[in-house]
């Protein structure tokens, strides 16, 4: 099974059609062009899916950085990675 940070990486590359080499735990809105208020919501209902979770409005607005979800998607499952 892949780590939550290999799979966190193929979502963001997916969402945002680019590079999964582009994408670290220092991603962030600021260097995606697409990662915007809608790019956000795509990327949430991707994430729901591939983890099979439901965020809350208070860990959606925590999503800032793909460190960031990583340490959320982690506290969730109980797992690293």
């Amino acid at each position: 099974m892949s780590s939550v940070t290999e799979r966190l990486r193929a979502v963001v590359a997916r969402t945002f059609r680019m590079p999964i080499e582009q994408i670290d735990d220092a991603t962030t809105p600021a260097a995606v062009a697409t990662w915007d208020s809608l790019g956000q919501m795509d990327l949430v209902t991707a994430l729901e899916q591939e983890f099979s979770v439901g965020f809350g409005l208070d860990e959606i607005m925590l999503m800032n950085s793909v460190g960031e979800i990583r340490s959320i998607l982690e506290r969730r499952n109980g797992a690293h990675g």
